[in-house]
């Protein structure tokens, strides 16, 4: 039986800050990634395509995303069709989505969209065994880590390691929250969804000729 793990939540800005550092980011360029997302989601009007919002907080998402942290240690990567940004000293590689509910305790995060079998294939590193035990995981074994900058429509953001299976996100290594209720009153922060709209992820896989 391979050992489990308890999913690990990070909510306080004390253990959040100094486990940013580690993977290379900072909490002020992800809340700015954040920013850029859905300040451009709310660009979209009733009369663009339902899923506009999300497409659009997708695309700027990962912009921001590369913008913000490509140069000396990080490189735009796309490995398995998977718009990401990688860092070779650390192993690790964050992706950007859209998802319906974030930094929720009695929740994981699901994209808006479904995750191609490139998406599956980058987390394997994060394999997990059992997806009906959403708080809990295999212990990872892979050198490897693959994060997703995870925005919901509200605007609460997380920077999650996720165990991509079946198109979805199957159970969680780790859970780090960035932006929780209350804590980012700008308006811009929220998507404003019609209701029954759709903010799909655009999770697109590139087919090579």
């Amino acid at each position: 039986m391979p050992e489990l793990v308890e999913t690990k939540v990070l909510r306080e800005p004390w253990e959040i800050e100094p486990r940013l550092v580690e993977l290379g980011l900072t909490r002020d360029g992800l809340h700015g990634v954040v920013l850029v997302a859905i300040s451009e989601a709310a660009n979209a009007t009733p009369f663009h395509p339902a899923n506009a919002a999300g497409t659009l907080a997708y695309h700027h998402g990962t912009w921001a995303l590369r913008n913000t942290y490509v140069g000396d240690e990080w490189r735009l990567d796309r490995e398995g069709g998977v718009e990401a940004i990688w860092n070779d000293k650390l192993k690790v590689r964050v992706v950007f989505s859209n998802v319906d509910l974030a930094c929720n305790d009695d929740q994981g995060p699901k994209p808006r969209s479904r995750k191609g079998a490139g998406a599956e294939r980058l987390c394997m590193s994060n394999y997990s065994l059992f997806g009906d035990m959403p708080m809990y995981t295999r212990q990872p074994t892979g050198e490897v880590s693959t994060f997703y900058l995870m925005v919901d429509e509200a605007g609460r953001a997380e920077l999650t390691r996720p165990i991509v299976k079946g198109g979805t996100f199957e159970s969680y290594v780790e859970r780090i929250y960035l932006i929780i209720d209350g804590e980012d009153d700008d308006p811009a922060g929220k998507l404003s969804l019609d209701d029954g709209d759709v903010a799909d992820g655009f999770d697109p896989q590139i087919v090579r000729k």
